[in-house]
């Protein structure tokens, strides 16, 4: 997938809500993540914001909260679940410097 096409799908999950897989270079297997936006870090990278609930993972415990780099995406595919948006996402965090979209 090109990198407008993983946006495009990303985008079209994270407003109706729906969980998606998404494949990562050099991974594995796939992460399954609640997307929540796409933005620019306060360290200028373009990351995926997402509540990670299952996969691929370092020794991170899930669920929990992940900035993934969106040139990484292979690719992304929307389920057919839905997902609801945590009482503690903070889109006005300093961390996110500029939004793309989110939730």
């Amino acid at each position: 997938m090109t990198i407008e096409a993983v946006t495009q799908e990303l985008f079209e999950a994270s407003q109706q809500r729906r969980v998606c897989k998404v494949k990562l270079v050099g991974e594995p297997s796939d992460r399954t993540i609640h997307p929540y936006g796409i933005c620019q870090t306060s360290k200028n990278k373009i990351t995926v914001v997402c509540l990670q609930v299952d996969g691929f993972t370092g020794a991170t415990k899930l669920p929990s909260y992940k900035n993934l780099l969106l040139k990484d995406c292979e690719s992304v595919e929307a389920l057919d679940m839905r997902f609801l948006v945590q009482s503690n996402f903070n889109p006005e965090d300093p961390v996110y410097k500029d939004w793309v979209f989110h939730v």
